[in-house]
């Protein structure tokens, strides 16, 4: 799985296409140092241009990716509030008179200078196809832009990956066919959603 992913980011490296690293790092010291310079450091394991990061152990476990993400001119996707049913259960206790997953973001603001410096960042949205959600759901919090709505990266690993199609695929090209077919539906389906 390891050799998949390098190959991968190197061939989207190749083809000029951004890689997003979807690995929720978040670990601390020289743990955290090792796999910041692995995932984005040029001719390190991956090289990504992008990786998802989990500040939950604190926001010292961020300081390594930061520093290669600017030294790489990469970027971080910071995991604030998951969409998994069972996140409500720590992300949403009330902390101060909000939620938990909003002070982790407040607590952002002042490292990474999030909206000053990118008051139309882009946010890595996680839950549309198999967990769940509708590209309209999806596509929600996008802002308005000249193409239509704009503001992020939808996420749909599982519904293109493993398609029902494919479970039954009797052939290798069989399987493809279901994987672009899952791909071309999300894509027409998302399409739609963000030019409302």
């Amino acid at each position: 799985g390891v050799a998949v992913v390098q190959r991968l980011t190197a061939a989207a490296r190749d083809l000029g296409i951004l890689s997003i690293l979807d690995a929720k790092r978040g670990d601390i010291g020289t743990t955290a140092e090792g796999y910041a310079v692995a995932a984005l450091r040029p001719g390190g394991a991956f090289g990504a241009d992008c990786v998802t990061v989990n500040p939950y152990l604190g926001l010292e476990t961020l300081t390594p990716f930061v520093r290669e993400a600017q030294a790489a001119g990469g970027s971080l996707a910071v995991l604030v509030r998951t969409s998994n049913p069972g996140a409500g259960d720590f992300q949403d206790l009330d902390c101060g008179g909000v939620p938990l997953w909003q002070r982790v973001a407040e607590g952002l603001a002042p490292l990474l200078e999030l909206r000053a410096i990118l008051p139309r960042a882009q946010f890595l949205v996680p839950g549309y196809g198999a967990q769940g959600a509708s590209a309209a759901e999806a596509v929600a919090g996008f802002v308005p832009g000249p193409r239509g709505a704009e503001g992020g990266v939808v996420s749909s690993s599982r519904a293109i990956l493993y398609p029902p199609a494919a479970s039954g695929a009797a052939s290798l090209d069989a399987w493809r066919d279901a994987i672009r077919t899952a791909l071309e539906a999300a894509t027409t389906e998302l399409a739609s959603a963000v030019a409302r």
